[in-house]
């Protein structure tokens, strides 16, 4: 199973930090792949939750597309993605999102197999679940499942 900070949070949430790439790496360099949120505005790619608010180059997304997880958050950075090598996703409030490598990402909990990785984001999501065969866990407390 691999384990996926969100947002680059391993020990909870960090507003000032969270979507910046210094955070991002190192979640990296901690032995995590990242879940990021992309937008692609003006031809520039921007990191952010809610909005565009660290431009970030290609190349630094790409030297280090087998640790991201894309949440493009815009269908622009969508088109721009999705004939990449990143692994690229877009959802509002789906159950599931296919990614471009071909995983789903599950927000219904209920039914999920080894081709899931799952959103547990916050604290008490982590410590209330119960394991079950998934490709992945995504969250802002990721490190519990580490120890």
């Amino acid at each position: 199973m691999i384990l996926i900070s969100h947002r680059g949070n391993v020990d909870g949430v960090n507003l000032e930090r969270e979507n910046t790439q210094s955070y991002i790496q190192e979640a990296i360099d901690l032995g995590y792949d990242v879940e990021i949120d992309v937008r692609y505005i003006n031809n520039k790619f921007w990191l952010g939750h809610d909005n565009p608010d660290y431009k970030v180059d290609f190349d630094w997304l790409y030297e280090r597309k087998d640790n991201l997880w894309v949440h493009c958050k815009n269908f622009e950075a969508l088109s721009e993605l999705v004939d990449t090598d990143l692994k690229v996703f877009y959802h509002l409030q789906e159950d599931y999102t296919i990614i471009s490598d071909k995983h789903i990402w599950a927000h219904n909990l209920e039914n999920v197999n080894k081709k899931c990785i799952i959103p547990l984001i916050d604290k008490n999501d982590i410590m209330d679940w119960t394991p079950t065969q998934v490709y992945g866990v995504c969250s802002d407390y990721i490190g519990l499942l580490n120890d």
